[in-house]
This record gives structure tokens, sequence and C-alpha cells, in this order.
């Protein structure tokens, strides 16, 4: 793989965390370019923060000496998909910015706005529970069996969380009032689902995903129910 860029974090300015200097570079990458990054230290962690921040964007491999790590990282195309978990990973950030957005708009009474919001992050979490507990959660391992059924759980409790906000969408605007409690108790709920879905569940999946015969067509099938809940 030739490199357009080569960064090393054993020269970081004291000013700055090798984190931000490493993520500052990597804005500037193009879509389908790749870097390597020097590192004297083990770069899990560093990944996983500049994975995040780079909606999961990123391929990389590491290897080592013993002493210093070199990473290799390609950043997607706009054609290259991604894989299981960066897939239900950025669905869960998308969400997450429509509950942010209706969050802003009840907390400053636009009440018709923020319905349309809610009623669009309604129908994209109803679809993405759906997706995990009829597609997902059959391919678990006996190992994640507790996993999956806290995520079942769950799940129903955010139906049921979206059932009440649904009500108080079709209440008058002087109605709407109680629309900051839900989403606020809603967004308490998905902070703490997700990360448990994220650390347990989506690892699970993808490992036992790599071990079928049909990965290729059930990826696609992810891919397009979520797709179809995109804005």
């Amino acid at each position: 793989m030739s490199c357009c860029c080569v960064l090393d974090l054993r020269l970081t300015p004291a000013h700055i965390t090798p984190y931000r200097y490493a993520y500052s570079v990597l804005q500037e990458l193009g879509p389908g370019q790749d870097m390597q990054i020097w590192s004297s230290e083990d770069p899990s962690l560093l990944m996983e923060q500049l994975q995040y921040q780079m909606r999961h964007a990123l391929v990389w491999s590491a290897t080592s000496d013993g002493r210093e790590w070199l990473i290799t990282i390609h950043k997607r195309g706009a054609d290259e998909l991604l894989p299981l978990g960066g897939t239900l990973r950025r669905d869960h950030e998308t969400m997450d910015l429509q509950l942010v957005g209706a969050l802003r708009l009840s907390g400053a009474h636009n009440w018709r706005e923020a319905v349309v919001e809610v009623a669009r992050l309604d129908h994209a979490l109803r679809t993405h529970i759906l997706l995990e507990n009829e597609l997902l959660a059959p391919l678990a391992s006996v190992k994640a069996a507790e996993a999956t059924a806290i995520m079942r759980r769950e799940h129903d409790d955010i139906v049921l969380q979206l059932d009440v906000i649904a009500e108080i969408r079709e209440s008058p605007d002087d109605k709407c009032q109680e629309l900051d409690t839900w989403l606020g108790l809603l967004a308490a709920t998905l902070n703490k689902h997700e990360y448990r879905e994220e650390s347990l569940l989506f690892p699970s999946w993808e490992r036992m995903i790599a071990q079928r015969s049909d990965r290729e067509s059930l990826l696609a099938e992810v891919r397009a129910r979520l797709k179809a809940v995109t804005p």
C-alpha cells in the first residue's frame, strides 16, 4: 500500500495531545487515501477515539517491534462499504444527532418542528430495533446470551418510551411541554443501551457473520434496511 502521508507522533508538539495531533492530520486525508502513523505507545485507545470522531470510516492495522508501533490507516471512500459494526455505529450516531436536534427544538418551544424531527427519529429507531431483534440477535453466540437478553429488554423499554412520545406528538401545542422530559429520558436510555450493544454485541455479531457463507447477503440486507430511513 502506498501512503500519501506519514505522521510521527513521537514528535508531537508539547502543547498538543497525540490524539489532537493525529486528528488534525486525518481531517485533511481525502476519501480513499492512506497514511501511516509512528507511535511510541499502544495505539488501541488512540484509534478508538479517532474512529469515533471519523464516524468509523477508518480501516487500520498496527505492527510493533516491542518498543514502537507503526499504524497503517485507510480512509474509506464514499463508495466503500463499512463493516457491520461500523454500519450500526453510524446509525446510532445518526439517531443520536436526530435526538439532539429534537431536544434543541423542544427546548426552544418550537413544538411543530420538534414533532417532525421526533417522527423521523421514531421511524429510524423502530427500524433499527426490528433489524437487531429479527436479523442479528439470532446470530449471537451462546456466550452473548445474557447481553442479547438485556438488549431485548432494553428494546422493549425504548419502544414503550417511543409509544408515550408518539401520544405527546399528537397533542395540542400547549400539551407538548412533556416532550422535553420524555426525550431526556430516551436520551439517557439510549446512551447506556448503545454503549452496551457496541461493546458487547457488535463484536459477537461480526465474528458470527464472518463464518457464514451468506455473510454478504446478510450485510447487504442490514445496509438496505438502514439506508431506507437515512435522512
